[in-house]
């Protein structure tokens, strides 16, 4: 994934830590809070908070199902990788080799369309862009009470949705629809 904004990534950790004392939950993996946080922003950034659980809750189900990984950024990033030209075919150590997402075949639209993922929420001057940086708070908030495991899921089990404003994906028919809660529509098997 593209690095956060500095201001982002302070904002997340300030957040974590305050849930963390506040709610007595042991502090939380930050790569995994970043990968969770990322996709409810980036999915479901102009939601409602109802929007936002449930990418959240999808992307939860997802990680207790037996058919995809078992982490939220292995659940984020699943799909097809190439290494970069940079380092595929030269002598360079395995943890240096660069790897990117193929282009419009990952699980999560977002993680692979070739856009920088850098979430502004402030100007280079330092104003605040008061859209992203709620919309960035609401997704480290929901991110957080996901990994207490005490939210409600508002998607009634789905591991699928799609964007109905946008698109009627060819594998919908093949699946029940749960719930549509904004602009999305919630599927399972």
């Amino acid at each position: 994934m593209n690095p956060i904004n500095k201001v982002a990534i302070e904002m997340l950790m300030a957040l974590s830590l305050s849930f963390s004392s506040d709610t007595g939950m042991k502090q939380v993996d930050h790569d995994e809070l970043v990968c969770l946080a990322q996709n409810i922003y980036f999915e479901a950034r102009a939601e409602s908070l109802q929007g936002k659980m449930a990418v959240a809750n999808v992307t939860q189900n997802r990680v207790e199902s037996n058919d995809f990984p078992n982490t939220y950024c292995e659940v984020v990033k699943e799909g097809p990788h190439r290494e970069s030209w940079k380092t595929r075919g030269k002598d360079v150590p395995e943890s240096e080799r660069k790897f990117y997402p193929r282009k419009h075949r990952c699980q999560f639209s977002w993680y692979c369309d070739g856009e920088k993922d850098i979430i502004w929420v402030q100007y280079m001057d330092g104003t605040p862009i008061e859209q992203n940086k709620t919309a960035w708070h609401d997704a480290v908030n929901v991110a957080l009470v996901t990994f207490t495991g005490k939210m409600h899921d508002n998607t009634e089990g789905a591991l699928y949705y799609y964007a109905h404003n946008i698109v009627y994906p060819h594998w919908a028919s093949e699946f029940k629809t749960t719930k549509v809660i904004g602009l999305h529509t919630f599927m399972k098997p």
